[in-house]
């Protein structure tokens, strides 16, 4: 299992720690760590009610995506109580 580890960190070439440029000077470069990567959005997640269950499912989305689906949904509705008002059925 070490082997295997040495052998990864020697042929990976994301954690070279000095590389040369082409006019031979040398620039120190900082290893790739979790830390340094950019983090995705944390997700936020809200509870639905499932037609047919008594227990409600958890969805998770960002909060773009969310803004996206509360915006479809507003829209929506707003279509649907228009088509009702000019149907001429009350």
């Amino acid at each position: 299992m070490k082997t295997l580890i040495a052998a990864v960190m020697v042929f990976t070439p994301g954690l070279a720690v000095a590389q040369t440029t082409g006019a031979g000077a040398v620039n120190s470069a900082t290893p790739t760590t979790p830390s340094a990567k950019m983090k995705s959005p944390k997700p936020i997640c809200r509870k639905e009610d499932v037609t047919g269950s008594f227990f409600p499912a958890r969805t998770c989305h960002t909060k773009e995506e969310w803004a996206a689906i509360d915006a479809a949904n507003a829209k929506n509705a707003e279509r649907i109580s228009a088509a009702r008002n000019t149907s001429g059925h009350m």
